[in-house]
């Protein structure tokens, strides 16, 4: 493998990861915004693809600010 490769295969991967952490930021937002209008906890799961202790902690995190 070459040096230009390798470079170009990092920059890839890197590019992927952004994607999945902005889609993963992207998800916490709309479960952030379905709390704030009270959406049942239920529908946040079906629909962000959450746990209910992980929807449950992130309420509790919005209250406390």
């Amino acid at each position: 493998m070459t040096y230009e490769f390798d470079l170009h295969e990092s920059k890839e991967e890197g590019r992927a990861e952004g994607k999945i952490e902005g889609k993963a930021e992207a998800k916490l937002e709309m479960v952030d915004g379905m709390l704030a209008n009270d959406i049942p906890i239920e529908k946040i799961i079906a629909i962000s693809g959450f746990s209910r202790e992980d929807i449950l902690k992130r309420r509790e995190a919005l209250t406390k600010k």
